[in-house]
């Protein structure tokens, strides 16, 4: 990163995306991508496999423009911003995952189409689900067709961005966090940290196979039974209001997210 720091915005971005194109494909696949395009049905001036190429030195570009993103958490996007808008036309989609920033405040900058999504690490295996708010009705350049290839995509009110953050962008973190704490318990009571750490890890990869339409409280009321285990852990988590630790952490968050869009917006 500090060779990047060195050589400046610009040179980054560019050096980066050579970077990508050439060794990205170790570690992304261009197959998936052209699978994914081919599933959009939409035209291109390039072929699939040269729109993958540059999908993939994207990714290097990404990476090689990480060390300015500090810009961000100093407040100074404005000036980000500022500095970057004539680089893009106005044809161009601008799709923002940035926690806390509005599309009304990038509408501020430049007139272009934007769609701001809430993905997360699941989309990696094309399994995922992208929340996203727009500014614009049609499905532009078919973007949202090409969404729709990396999982389940469904479009919200943008107020309510603050609260899917909470749960959704930070939500693996609850998830894994309380996995921790589960480990860290079974540990303290007498199994090793590996098989602690490794029946957990089963455990979690076993999840999606309860995942249906069920409410989540009918499948918690199968997997228990009268004056059994589950039940004592539970009453357990009820009597130390486990119920409101949750709301306190989510809530919590969606305020951290409120408070970003405010400081962003000198609110």
């Amino acid at each position: 990163f500090i060779f990047f720091k060195l050589l400046g915005y610009k040179i980054s971005s560019n050096i980066g995306y050579l970077i990508g194109k050439l060794f990205g494909p170790m570690f992304r696949s261009k197959r998936s991508i052209v699978e994914n395009l081919k599933k959009s049905n939409i035209s291109l001036k390039q072929n699939y496999i040269q729109v993958a190429s540059n999908v993939i030195g994207n990714y290097g570009r990404v990476f090689s423009e990480y060390t300015f993103l500090k810009n961000f958490r100093n407040g100074d996007l404005n000036n980000f911003i500022e500095m970057n808008k004539k680089k893009i036309s106005e044809n161009v989609l601008i799709c923002t995952v940035l926690a806390g920033v509005e599309t009304s405040y990038i509408s501020k900058f430049v007139n272009n189409k934007i769609i701001r999504l809430m993905p997360n690490l699941s989309i990696k295996d094309n399994n995922g689900f992208i929340p996203y708010t727009k500014t614009y009705e049609e499905d532009y350049l078919s973007f949202e067709t090409i969404l729709n290839g990396l999982g389940i995509i469904s479009e919200y009110e943008e107020e309510l961005f603050h609260i899917i953050t909470a749960i959704y962008g930070s939500g693996p973190a609850w998830y894994l966090e309380l996995s921790s704490k589960i480990a860290e318990a079974a540990t303290n009571l007498g199994l090793s940290q590996d098989d602690s750490s490794k029946i957990i890890n089963e455990l979690l990869k076993s999840l999606p196979a309860f995942a249906n339409d069920e409410e989540f409280g009918d499948i918690v009321e199968k997997i228990k039974s009268p004056n059994g285990t589950t039940e004592a852990g539970l009453n357990s988590l009820m009597a130390d209001s486990f119920d409101k630790i949750i709301f306190n952490a989510i809530n919590s968050a969606t305020e951290r997210s409120i408070q970003i869009s405010k400081e962003i917006n000198n609110e």
